[in-house]
């Protein structure tokens, strides 16, 4: 059992798919920073103070490194040989933490295996009904169980893929295509480009985890 806090995690991984500001929410909150790795040079480019970086430090700069260590940023270290990449790692340090909500920015790059398990990961947080978000320049990725609202642009592209084999009793609101008690079956494209229709759209689903990118 984790402890109980109120504060966010926004956990920054080397990965280049990255919007060119932080999320509003970095400056205006002042979440649990975490670096994954190379991540601590995303830190560096938006002015964040990390709390902690962690990995293996296969693709953090010494120049970087030194940048944090002098301001007194600490590090774990792991090594080379393990069981987790930097980014579940990072996670695994903001569950630990108590965090509420976890974002993950430079999650999705030409690493193509790390970007799907990143996925992994969503689906993780999912499961254990914690908020999450993987940010990337143009798109937004976040995977939930039973209810799920956000805010887009009217017209915007809104695709729903399920994570597990059946997402079951899914029904949507503020979608050009409306689903209503609609299973989900992974290995079909059903709900892949749906649009939306008003400037928030609402989800829920009985039973299943449910990845929306927006």
């Amino acid at each position: 059992m984790y402890p109980t806090t109120s504060r966010d995690a926004l956990i920054l991984g080397s990965g280049g798919d990255v919007p060119l500001h932080p999320p509003n929410f970095a400056q205006e909150y002042q979440p649990l920073v975490i670096c994954a790795d190379g991540g601590a040079a995303l830190a560096h480019k938006w002015n964040l103070r990390p709390d902690i970086v962690v990995g293996d430090q296969d693709s953090l700069q010494p120049e970087t490194k030194e940048y944090w260590r002098d301001l007194g940023v600490p590090f774990y270290r792991v090594s080379e040989v393990k069981d987790e990449t930097d980014m579940e790692l990072a996670v695994n340090y903001a569950l630990r933490q108590g965090a509420r909500r976890i974002t993950m920015v430079g999650g999705w790059g030409s690493r193509i295996d790390h970007s799907l398990g990143n996925i992994e990961l969503l689906h993780r947080l999912a499961q254990a009904k914690m908020e999450n978000l993987l940010i990337t320049r143009e798109h937004q990725l976040s995977a939930f169980v039973g209810e799920f609202s956000v805010h887009v642009k009217e017209g915007a592209y809104v695709s729903l893929i399920p994570l597990s084999d059946e997402v079951r009793g899914v029904c949507t609101e503020g979608l050009r295509y409306p689903l209503e008690g609609a299973t989900l079956s992974r290995g079909s494209t059903l709900t892949i480009s749906n649009i939306a229709d008003q400037s928030r759209i609402f989800l829920r689903s009985e039973a299943g985890v449910l990845l929306v990118v927006f």
